[in-house]
C-alpha cells in the first residue's frame, strides 16, 4: 500500500481558491488508480477564453478543458479499497524493517556471519537446483540423467565440500575476534573454532582427495575391461590410497586439536595385540588378502584348482574379498567360499595362466603291426610339425615307441607336445585333430 500525493505550481497550472467557485471531490476507490479533484467551474469562466487550453483526464480519458487562465489544484493519490486504513500498518512495518537495520548496522559481526551462514546454506542447499536448472535450460541436458552425469559428480566431489569449508572458515574468522565475559568461556570458544575449523578443513581436503582417487580408478577400470589382473592392480592400490588418505586425515585433525598421534600410537600397541589375539583369525584373513591383492596369484574370473583340509577345488574365481572370503565357482556353478588365509598355506594352480597345454597320451599298436611301426611313428610326426598351434621350437615333440604293454602285448606309442593356447577348448580341438 502506498500514499502519494503531489502538486504542480506554474505560471499555466497553480493553486487557486476562489469562492465563487463549487469545488467537488470525485475519487475513484480502486486500488492503484488515480483519484483526482474534479472542479466544476462556470460556464462563462470556460468560455472566457480558448488560448492555451489544457486538459485534465484521467485513465479513461477526457474529463473537461480547462482554461490556462484559471488557477488549477490537481491531487494524485494511490489508496486501497479500504480507503487508507491501513496506512498505520505500513507504518508499523517500516518502524520494524528500520529497528531491524539499525540493529545491523551497529552490529558488525552479524553483518560478517550472515554472507558465511549464507554460504554454507546456499552449498547445501541451493548450489544443486541451481546447476541443475542451468545444466538443463543452456546446456539442453536431459534432466534424468543427472544423478550420472560428470557435472553431477564435479559439483558433489568439489565444489560443495570447498564452499562448505569456506563458509566455515568465515565463520570462524567472524567469531574469533568476540571476547566473552568469562575465561573459562573464552577458552571453551577458542577450542570450539579450533576445532571447527580444524574439522572443516580436514574433511574437505580429504573428501576431495578420496573423490578423485575413486574416478582415477574407475577410469582405468573402465578403460582395461578386458585385463583382469590389471583391474585388480588399480582396485588394489586404489583402496589402498584411499585408506592412507583417511589415516593420514584423522592423524592430521589429532595433531591439530593438540593430540600427539605418537602418543596415541604407543597406546594403541597394547591395544593392537589384544585385538589380535581376540580376532587373529579376522586379522590373518585381512593380511593374507592383502598378499593376494599385492601379488596376484589369481583375479577374478581366471581358473584356478587347489586342495583345501583334503577338498579338491576347480572354478573360477568370481570373488577376492578383503575382509570376506574368496567365493570360487565350481565345476558344477556351486560357489565354494574359502578363506583367504587358506590359499597362503597350500598350493594354488592357476590353469589360466598357462601358456601352452600338453597333450601327453599313448597310441596302442597290435603286435601283429610290428612292421609298420617306423611308417606310423614317422606320419604321426608329420602331422604335429604340419600344425601351426604345436610349439615347434621352444618345448619339445615327441613321438616314439616307448614299451610293450604286458597285458595284451600292444605296443604302446607315445606322443608327447605343447599346444599354444591358454583356453581349455582350443587345447582339446587342437587334440582332436592331431590324434584323428
Amino acid at each position: 500500500m502506498a500514499h502519494a500525493s503531489f502538486v504542480q505550481l506554474s505560471h499555466e497550472q497553480c493553486v487557486l481558491f476562489e469562492p465563487r467557485f463549487n469545488y467537488q471531490s470525485y475519487s475513484v476507490e480502486r486500488r492503484c488508480q488515480l483519484s483526482l479533484v474534479h472542479i466544476n467551474l462556470p460556464l462563462n469562466a470556460l468560455r472566457h477564453t480558448t488560448h492555451n487550453k489544457r486538459l485534465l483526464t484521467t485513465r479513461h480519458g477526457l474529463i473537461c478543458p480547462i482554461s490556462s487562465r484559471r488557477n488549477i489544484f490537481i491531487c494524485q493519490s494511490f489508496l486501497p479499497s479500504g480507503g487508507g486504513k491501513e496506512v498505520p500498518v505500513l507504518k508499523a512495518a517500516g518502524f520494524a524493517l528500520k529497528r531491524s537495520y539499525d540493529a545491523l548496522s551497529g552490529n558488525p559481526l552479524t553483518l560478517k556471519l550472515i554472507p558465511a551462514i549464507g554460504m554454507v546454506a546456499f552449498a547445501a542447499w541451493g548450489l544443486p537446483p541451481l546447476i541443475r536448472l542451468v545444466r538443463v535450460i543452456f546446456l539442453n541436458r536431459s534432466d534424468n540423467s543427472w544423478k550420472k552425469s560428470s557435472t553431477h559428480n564435479i559439483m558433489i566431489s568439489y565444489i560443495q565440500p570447498l564452499l562448505v569449508w569456506s563458509g566455515v572458515t568465515l565463520i570462524c574468522r567472524a567469531l574469533d575476534p568476540v571476547v566473552l565475559p568469562t575465561a573459562a568461556s573464552q577458552a571453551v570458544k577458542h577450542r570450539l573454532l579450533i576445532f571447527a575449523r580444524s574439522l572443516s578443513t580436514v574433511m574437505a581436503f580429504a573428501y576431495c582427495l578420496s573423490s578423485l582417487i575413486q574416478q582415477a580408478q574407475k577410469f582405468f577400470a573402465e578403460t582395461n575391461e578386458t585385463n583382469d589382473a590389471r583391474t585388480m592392480g588399480f582396485s588394489f592400490a586404489g583402496k589402498a590410497i584411499y585408506s592412507a588418505v583417511w589415516v593420514a586425515a584423522v592423524s592430521l585433525f589429532m595433531e591439530l586439536l593438540g593430540f600427539s598421534t605418537q602418543k596415541w600410537l604407543t597406546a594403541g600397541g597394547l591395544g593392537t595385540v589384544l585385538i589380535t589375539l581376540a580376532g587373529r583369525e579376522i586379522f590373518t584373513n585381512f593380511l593374507s588378502s592383502v598378499m593376494i591383492h599385492a601379488t596376484r596369484p589369481f583375479v577374478l574370473n581366471e581358473w584356478i584348482q587347489t586342495k583345501i583340509d583334503g577338498y579338491e577345488v576347480s572354478g573360477t574365481v568370481e570373488h577376492v574379498g578383503w575382509w570376506s572370503p574368496t567365493i570360487i565357482r565350481g565345476d558344477d556353478r556351486e560357489a565354494v567360499h574359502i578363506p583367504n588365509h587358506k590359499f597362503t598355506v597350500n598350493v594354488v594352480r592357476n590353469l589360466s595362466q598357462k601358456t601352452h597345454w600338453r597333450i601327453k597320451t599313448y597310441i596302442a599298436i597290435s603286435h601283429l603291426d610290428v612292421n609298420k611301426i617306423n611308417s606310423i611313428v614317422a606320419d604321426m610326426r608329420k602331422v604335429l610339425a604340419k600344425n601351426p598351434q604345436v610349439e615347434q621350437q621352444r618345448l619339445h615333440r615327441r613321438v616314439f615307441l616307448e614299451n610293450v604293454n604286458p597285458e595284451n602285448q600292444a605296443l604302446m606309442i607315445l606322443i608327447s607336445c605343447f599346444v599354444k593356447t591358454s583356453h581349455f577348448e582350443e587345447y582339446l580341438c587342437v587334440k582332436v585333430s592331431g590324434l584323428t
